[in-house]
């Protein structure tokens, strides 16, 4: 209805102005030469209109031919960039279904449609790591590093590339490059970690945590390799705040204070040690190297009385005894480590001995609690999953200690 109307009005106006118009009185008079032409003032406003309307008419005849190689070119430009993009989606789809074959196609035709544009650019390197073409994605990720928006990207890429190739020194260059690409990047710091684990540098990935557990565990190592007692001292202390109850970073502590004529601090260290978490670690740390049978027998007792009763603290006196040839001793302690709860077969062991009987080999070892890889020794990272810290002193089959 309202449009009804606006018509309504529209054309009365029109036909009013047409109505004014042809009602104006006069002629008009135009000269060219030897040549006049005369018409009414209604006539002539009417051929000016017409001309006018036929100059604009031919204004943009003429502007629509000049525009037309630039609008050709973008239509040609916006179809080749619909197809780039096209093509890229194609190449990641390609990639999450690992088509090493079809990702390397898409991403060619990407290049060739879009040119080396960030995106295109990254689904080629991706491509050709997928595809186990090294140097191609080298290649791809250090263009990428030309451009600031995918600089962190293409670092990422290379450092990747420099860990499959062992080439720790092009790792770490790349590793500062994306943290100063995009700093406080988590998965920068777990590569930074991992790369300093590989050359065993506890000292800078003691720094890249901030785990307790894994701290104690990476400073334990770092006092353990430190080039000076000073060193070795500052890292075991470390060690023990984060985790007082881990043997080796306590016997670490007493070394280190032991090479700076600390004795007496070491000692106190010791026991504070088998107080918090006895350990066969801190027992055979407890005596002086080159001490005598004897003479840990007589040192034990200092050491047991920080835990007494306790099942390792028999052990110890037990052991120490059976070395020295008190054999009441031995058996009396060895015994009462039974009485304790000590049925893991270690005091049973030293009866036996003194039965005469052949010693059984302790089933004790540390194992990772991650995947229950066992090893002799103690060390800050599990050599199999590669957990930081994941080593406790148990028996297989018992609880983590």
């Amino acid at each position: 209805m309202l449009r009804a109307v606006k018509f309504m009005l529209l054309a009365t106006l029109l036909l009013a102005l047409a109505w004014w118009v042809g009602g104006l009185p006069g002629t008009v008079t135009a000269h060219a030469g030897p040549y006049a032409v005369t018409t009414s003032t209604p006539a002539a406003l009417l051929l000016l209109f017409i001309i006018a309307v036929l100059l604009t008419m031919l204004l943009r005849v003429l502007g629509g031919i000049r525009r037309a190689p630039g609008q050709l070119g973008a239509w040609r430009s916006g179809k080749r960039a619909a197809a780039g993009e096209a093509a890229t989606l194609r190449g990641l789809a390609a990639l999450a279904a690992e088509d090493a074959k079809a990702a390397k196609a898409e991403a060619a035709r990407a290049l060739k449609l879009l040119g080396e544009t960030p995106l295109a650019l990254m689904l080629s390197a991706e491509a050709s790591r997928l595809a186990g073409d090294a140097a191609q994605a080298k290649a791809a990720f250090a263009k990428l590093t030309q451009h600031k928006e995918l600089k962190f990207l293409g670092h990422r890429g290379l450092l990747r590339e420099s860990l499959a190739t062992q080439d720790h020194e092009a790792a770490r260059q790349h590793a500062q490059a994306a943290e100063a690409a995009y700093p406080g990047a988590a998965w920068t710091r777990a590569q930074q970690l991992e790369l300093a684990l590989r050359e065993q540098n506890y000292a800078t990935a003691l720094g890249l945590t901030q785990n307790k557990h894994e701290i104690a565990a990476l400073a334990t190592a770092a006092a353990q390799n430190a080039a000076s007692p000073s060193q070795a001292l500052g890292f075991a202390k470390q060690a023990v705040k984060a985790d007082p109850q881990l043997a080796p970073a306590v016997v670490a502590l007493a070394v280190a204070l032991r090479a700076l004529d600390k004795t007496r601090a070491a000692k106190k260290t010791l026991r504070m040690g088998w107080k918090a978490a006895p350990h066969p670690l801190i027992a055979n740390a407890w005596s002086l190297p080159g001490a005598t049978p004897l003479d840990r027998a007589r040192e034990a007792p200092e050491l047991a009385a920080a835990n007494p009763g306790h099942v390792e603290s028999e052990l110890l006196l037990a052991r120490a005894d059976l070395e020295a040839g008190l054999t009441g001793e031995a058996k009396r302690h060895a015994q009462a480590a039974l009485e304790t709860g000590g049925n893991d077969g270690r005091a049973q062991g030293i009866l036996d001995q003194l039965a005469g009987k052949p010693a059984q080999p302790t089933r004790f070892a540390w194992i990772c609690e991650s995947c229950h890889h066992a090893q002799p020794d103690w060390a800050p990272v599990c050599p199999v999953c590669h957990q930081i810290g994941s080593f406790g002193w148990r028996a297989p089959g018992t609880a983590l200690v």
